[in-house]
Order: structure tokens, then sequence, then C-alpha cells
């Protein structure tokens, strides 16, 4: 595509995305059934009518330049992006991913942050509960790290728990990840995840199809979902409750003729329900590595994966059997501290000191009145 008429083309996306008349969601989903702006300037008023537009719709959908009030927040967007490592990509764009395209409401816009080669590598998208136990996020660092190795992009949403620790395993391996964020692109969150946020930056890309500055709203990020799964070629579920977002990008992936994957997890864990729910319902079990790369084969052979011996996830150090015991109680859901006693065996001061030392120790964090492993 020539350089200035996709330019031009990023400004009309834009403009739209900013004008405020059509909503991010109906937009997507015009983009999907009537297809590109292109083709719909070529479309009469009429045929814009019947496909239920408003006037006013129909007047921001065929200009195909930014209305007065939009081209401020225009230029903004384009100045943000005028750094090397910054990329706006919309629909018609050479570089938007081709796999996001396919999907049933693909966002008009994405702005990236880091390294765009990211998003033309073959993805494994890995998604988990926010308050994923110590076996979960062990494990998802782990499948991450050796997915990573064998040459796949690590793609997740940068929140909590198991999102955290499978950015961190494809990190760690010296691979590419890629966090699709619930907010504008250029905005942390969470807070605490500042540092990762940086080394995902350096290391793989972010991407957000909200506009820059967004804050975090509850609403948006269940419809991020839709791209996690979008950009990869399968999702692997790890700890996921039953009402779990998790099993809505699944749900999601699957629309989108992607591969399921779900790691099984302990039964008297309400985290691994979910995940148990996916296998019963034909997701494919994941124990090892392999699992995953025999479903994928004609993106990455088999036989290129060489796996360390050393390559199965083990506790960094081991608890002695209070702790132990007590940790397991705190990772089954988060415990309240006045039902810890009698579960734990100890007295109210032997519970405090224990959990001051866990918390000391990193191995907890007190969160709304609950206990969660870190």
């Amino acid at each position: 595509m020539d350089e200035a008429l996709d330019e031009a083309g990023l400004e009309a996306y834009l403009g739209l995305m900013h004008h405020g008349v059509l909503s991010a969601s109906v937009l997507a989903r015009t983009l999907g059934e009537l297809g590109p702006l292109s083709r719909i300037w070529q479309l009469s008023r009429e045929r814009l009518r019947e496909a239920g537009f408003s006037e006013a719709q129909i007047a921001a959908l065929t200009a195909r330049k930014p209305a007065p009030h939009c081209r401020g927040r225009v230029q903004s967007d384009l100045a943000w992006a005028a750094a090397d490592d910054r990329a706006i990509l919309h629909f018609e764009s050479p570089r938007y991913p081709a796999l996001l395209r396919e999907i049933a409401a693909p966002p008009p816009v994405i702005f990236v942050e880091g390294r765009l080669e990211c998003l033309d590598l073959p993805a494994i998208a890995m998604v988990g509960s926010r308050r994923g136990s110590a076996y979960g996020r062990r494990h998802a660092e782990w499948l991450a790290r050796e997915l990573s190795e064998a040459g796949l992009v690590i793609c997740s949403g940068m929140a909590l728990g198991i999102d955290t620790a499978a950015h961190k395993g494809a990190l760690d391996a010296g691979g590419y990840t890629t966090a699709v964020m619930g907010t504008g692109v250029d905005v942390c969150y969470p807070a605490r995840n500042r540092e990762l946020r940086e080394q995902i930056r350096a290391q793989g890309a972010l991407v957000s199809e909200f506009p820059l500055g967004e804050p975090a709203i509850p609403k948006n990020f269940p419809r991020r979902n839709r791209i996690i799964s979008g950009l990869a070629a399968g999702v692997v579920v790890i700890e996921a409750s039953l009402k779990s977002g998790s099993l809505v990008t699944a749900k999601l992936a699957l629309q989108q003729n992607r591969e399921i994957f779900a790691m099984p997890g302990p039964i008297s864990s309400s985290f691994s329900r979910g995940c148990h729910q996916l296998i019963r319902q034909g997701a494919t079990l994941v124990e090892t590595p392999e699992d995953i790369l025999r479903e994928m084969q004609d993106i990455i052979p088999l036989d290129s994966f060489r796996p360390k011996p050393a390559s199965t996830p083990t506790d960094k150090s081991a608890p002695n059997p209070d702790d132990a015991k007590l940790l397991a109680l705190i990772e089954e859901s988060g415990t309240l501290p006045e039902t810890l006693p009698s579960q734990a065996g100890l007295t109210q001061q032997q519970l405090n000191v224990k959990l001051l030392q866990l918390e000391l120790a990193g191995t907890v964090v007190h969160q709304g009145g609950r206990y969660f492993p870190t």
C-alpha cells in the first residue's frame, strides 16, 4: 500500500474512533460485517440505511477525513506514533495482524509499543486467574518458558496472577511476549506491573485497541479478551473458576476457530473447575509442552522442540510443614483471617506470627481482608 494512502487511511480510522457517534464495539462489528472503510465508502447511503445506521453515523462512516472536533486527538495520536518503537495499525494496514483481521469484531485500530515483529510470529495465548495459586503461577511460568524456547510468542493480558507468570516465563527464556491491554497502551495497569511492562516493551509488544490515556474501566477488560485469542493460534487456560473471564476467552477462541488447551489442577481447588470443565467439553488436556506443540505442528514442528532434562516446574524452596499447610489453605482461594486458626491448627498468636513471617518473606500478600499467595 502507498505510504501516503496508508497515512490517510489511518487518519480516517482514528477520526472515526474518536468521533463518538459509533461505539467502539459497533464499529468493530461493522468492519466484521461490511468490511474495511475503503469498501464502506463504495456503498450507497441507502445500503447503509438498510444496515441500520442513522444519518449521523452514515456521515461519519463516509467521511474520509477526521471531523473538526477529532482532529486534535488524531494529531496527538500521530505524534505519539512517531517514536521508533511505536506504531498505530489500522484495519487495512499491511502490518495489521492477519489472524486478528479474521475475527468477527476486529479492532479498527491497534496501538503498539515495543517490537512490532512480535505480531508477525506464531503465538499461543495463556490466560488464567488473577488470584492464581503458587501451583498455577509456577506451571504457567514453566510452560510459557518452554513454549517460548520452542519458538512461540506468548500472548496474555498483563493482569496479576497467571498472566504475569506467563509473561515472565517468556521473558526468562529470552523470547517474545505480547501483552494485550485493557487500558490505553500508554497506561500501566495494574500499577505494580510497571517493571514488567517495561520489560515487555523492550522484549515484546504492548497492544491496545483503546485510545491513548484510556484508564482502567471494568467493561474494557472482557472486550480485550477477543484480541488475546485473536492474535494467537490457540489458547491455554491455567486455573479458572467456573465464572472466570478466562472461560470467556476460551469461548471466543472457539468461535474464532482456535485450538483450546487446559491444564488440570487439584480437585480440591475452585481454580481447577473451569479448566476441568473445558477438558470435559473437548479441550486438549495439557501436562507437557509437547501436548500443545503436537496440536500445532503446522506452525511449530514438534521435532524442533528439545526440552531440557530439568524443565519441569519446581518450588524455589521447600517450606516447613506448618508453613506448607498454611500456604495450602491460602492458595485454595484466599482465606479470611478469622477462619484460619481452626483450619491451620494454630492459636491466633501463632497464626499472626506465621502470617507476618510469610508476608515479610514475600510469600503472601494481604488484600481486601484476605491473604493471597504471591
